[in-house]
């Protein structure tokens, strides 16, 4: 029965399998019977900068099912890690607002959107000066928007730059012809405060949502009163525009599934990146057929190795051969169970068939070039001449490996055992 369940749920049927229960913590539960599932790994202390990967065994007796990224190495995979670029295998949460001690900017209080409107690392929930302009909250009429100044020409508790109507004469400052003097008619005035312009963008100053810098645009994209040129978190997602993969578009997730750096929901391109140190040699659904062994790896000699196979379509039959096309002097390694042919793919990685899974065991140091030949066993019907792609895995074999391997790397139990999928090594989400 465990088998049955562990297939579908890796296949996706599980309105076949009755009285079949899940939660978030534990996608097995038969009844009576249930496991947590068992998380392993992290701190392989990936070389290409792209993260690590962990086991995650989803069934009672311990089968793995997924091999997912551990992006901080912690041993726990990144989905379900509240500090996933943080290591924090105690997953400590004091305030239980979702994200752990270690990566939390308002540890002590509750604040899961993690705003830092003046990216101090000290969270709006628990800062006394969110601004950052020198002036404690209490005491700031504007808490907000830096205003060191206080002006505030009405008197009315507001400081100016949060106030949309400065002067109080019931026109708001968008419309009025001189936001600094009450003057409800509207009449012509020409007293110099009527022009008032700091920054000589041609924007009055009471109207002006970044007066230290010329924006005469006015772009405000989160709509927060803070001009986009001194809006340190554009979209008001909580997370600042320096380390915000869609700057300009609230992603609170950062999904990035494609891996290149851009979130999904501005990333105009869907190109799979596998090499992090080479991004342009990316994997396009969109494009002709082609294969891609993983770009680089740092290895020990003596040590086994998986190769990968990539593809840029998803389930299709791809007939493969592994071979040796450069090695140091006096090498003589060469590819165990080099050819064969793969059907299933999981998020454009192939999972190999029991017992023929290709390995390679660099038995000297040195600089080791692996070449990938897929063949498409059924024509393309996009590009149904295109058939045959080239692919090469330079490998480095050094005693400074440290057993560091490529994230593009799976460890060597990872045959099929029925299921033949795999989830894709290097996805983060």
């Amino acid at each position: 029965m465990k088998a049955t369940t562990a297939l579908c749920l890796a296949l996706g049927c599980l309105a076949s399998v009755p009285a079949l229960a899940q939660s978030q913590d534990n996608p097995e539960c038969l009844g009576s019977q249930c496991g947590k599932p068992k998380e392993e790994g992290g701190g392989c202390g990936c070389g290409c900068g792209c993260g690590c990967s962990v086991w995650v065994a989803y069934t009672d007796d311990g089968k793995t099912l997924a091999y997912t990224d551990d992006a901080d190495g912690d041993g726990k995979a990144d989905g379900s890690d509240n500090c996933a670029f943080v290591s924090n295998r105690d997953q400590l949460d004091s305030d239980g607002d979702g994200v752990g001690n270690l990566c939390d900017n308002c540890a002590a209080t509750s604040n899961f959107s993690q705003l830092d409107v003046n990216g101090d690392g000290e969270g709006d929930a628990c800062d006394g000066d969110i601004d950052g302009d020198g002036l404690l909250n209490a005491q700031d009429n504007c808490q907000t928007i830096p205003n060191v100044d206080q002006g505030d020409v009405n008197t009315d508790g507001v400081g100016n730059l949060c106030d949309d109507d400065d002067d109080g004469d019931g026109v708001l400052d968008v419309a009025d012809n001189c936001p600094a003097i009450a003057n409800p008619a509207q009449e012509p005035l020409t007293d110099p405060l009527c022009n008032a312009d700091a920054d000589g963008d041609g924007i009055n100053d009471a109207r002006d949502n970044c007066l230290s810098a010329i924006n005469s645009g006015q772009l405000d994209t989160d709509l927060d009163g803070l001009g986009d040129v001194c809006d340190l978190d554009l979209d008001a997602d909580g997370i600042l525009n320096t380390a915000d993969n869609c700057a300009a578009v609230g992603n609170r997730t950062q999904w990035d599934d494609d891996g290149d750096g851009l979130g999904d929901l501005c990333d105009a391109r869907y190109c799979v990146v596998i090499d992090r140190s080479n991004p342009a040699d990316c994997l396009d659904p969109n494009s002709p057929f082609r294969v891609h062994g993983g770009g680089s790896v740092m290895l020990e000699a003596g040590e086994k190795f998986r190769l990968p196979l990539f593809a840029n379509r998803n389930g299709a039959a791809i007939e493969y051969a592994w071979t040796v096309s450069k090695r140091p002097a006096g090498s003589k390694a060469s590819v165990e169970n080099p050819q064969g042919v793969v059907t299933m793919s999981r998020h454009w990685q192939y999972a190999y068939q029991d017992g023929s899974v290709p390995t390679f065991t660099a038995d000297v140091d040195g600089e080791y070039t692996v070449q990938l030949q897929g063949h498409l066993a059924f024509a393309d019907r996009a590009y149904p001449e295109q058939r045959d792609s080239v692919s090469d895995l330079k490998m480095t074999a050094t005693p400074d490996a440290g057993g560091a391997q490529s994230c593009s790397a799976a460890p060597l139990d990872t045959s099929v055992a029925g299921l033949a999928l795999l989830a894709l090594l290097r996805r983060r989400r």
